[in-house]
């Protein structure tokens, strides 16, 4: 493909990057959805989720911040539309009905699911996965450390 042919159809780099991004961030949220709805409990949708996002070696938060171009205020904004529809939302809506549910409890599930993907974000992309885990332990161990804390 030429470079002509490329900015026929994307006006600047930054555009080109911001439909990268939103194309990545619609992808994977097409596989996290499903995972999303895996299992009775919030507990189990969550570890679901999570080791898709762990399988799937796909950082939201990591493909909004690292792309290696400032963006307009329109491109950043089409991009974090992107990664909160695809992926803040679903992980937001397992807390929100495990909350509802009694399952976990009352708690600011917006911050709650930031704070998850903070969490989350070093473990995706990395391979060996620590300890030799797999997507699935880490998950469950990851939501073990969530949901059940480290007090005894």
């Amino acid at each position: 493909m030429t470079k002509p042919t490329v900015y026929y159809y994307f006006a600047d780099k930054g555009t080109l990057l911001t439909a990268v991004i939103c194309s990545v961030l619609e992808q994977h949220g097409g596989g996290l959805r499903p995972a999303a709805r895996r299992g009775a409990r919030a507990r189990d949708r969550l570890a679901s989720a999570v080791a898709y996002l762990v399988g799937a070696k796909c950082s939201g938060p990591r493909l909004l911040r690292d792309g290696g171009l400032v963006l307009t205020v329109d491109q950043t904004s089409q991009a974090r539309s992107a990664f909160f529809r695809h992926f803040f939302s679903p992980l937001q809506q397992i807390l929100d009905e495990g909350v509802r549910s009694g399952e976990l409890r009352q708690l600011d599930t917006a911050f709650a699911t930031q704070a998850i993907f903070n969490l989350l974000d070093p473990w995706t992309g990395r391979d060996p996965l620590p300890g030799g885990r797999d997507p699935h332990q880490l998950a469950n161990d990851l939501v073990s450390v969530i949901v059940d804390g480290i007090g005894v």
